[in-house]
């Protein structure tokens, strides 16, 4: 029978982690990861709260809710359901950082770069500095993508490392994923 999914798949050059990899340090490509990032925090923001105002009945206030500190409130049911949406939103742009990132290192700066942008389109679009539990909000949705950007990121890169024999097995040959994984012990090998 012939295995189709070795067909199937992407060449490793052509896959978009892969082209962010390449000469990640120059300041183009760091641009441009930037800029990608931030487009897909406000639009996955912009996608959450649009669901959200027609599944509860809100009028959809797209600019005064993206780019305002006003409606941040832990007192009101909007303030608190605005504050799980941003929360939300830092949890769907993890995945956006782990494809577009691709590395632990530089993680932790692009998760800050992010907050640090939207600290400053807030802060120009109000003219004013924004309140504390607009602050604590963004420290959260920061600690939510320094931290789980991290750990996915850092996954992303050992997989290649330790489990690449693993998955190119299966793809190749059916029957060599019959076969039992030999575990071994290294400290014993002494």
């Amino acid at each position: 029978m012939v295995n189709f999914r070795r067909y199937l798949r992407v060449p490793r050059e052509l896959r978009p982690s892969e082209i962010f990899k390449q000469d990640s340090m120059s300041p183009g490509k760091i641009a441009l990861q930037i800029i990608l990032l931030q487009v897909f925090y406000y639009t996955t923001a912009c996608i959450l709260f649009y669901g959200w105002a027609k599944v509860a009945g809100y009028k959809l206030e797209m600019v005064q809710w993206l780019f305002s500190w006003q409606a941040i409130e832990f007192t009101n049911a909007l303030g608190l359901t605005l504050c799980l949406l941003w929360l939300t939103d830092s949890l769907i742009c993890v995945i956006f950082l782990t494809v577009i990132v691709e590395r632990s290192k530089l993680a932790w700066d692009f998760a800050i770069t992010i907050h640090a942008i939207n600290l400053i389109v807030v802060s120009v679009h109000t003219g004013t500095l924004p309140s504390l539990s607009w602050f604590v909000l963004q420290v959260l949705s920061s600690l939510i993508l320094i931290f789980l950007g991290t750990y996915t990121t850092r996954w992303r890169e050992l997989r290649d490392t330790f489990f690449e024999g693993l998955v190119d097995a299966d793809m190749v040959s059916p029957s060599a994923s019959s076969q039992p994984i030999e575990m071994r012990d290294l400290e014993s090998q002494k």
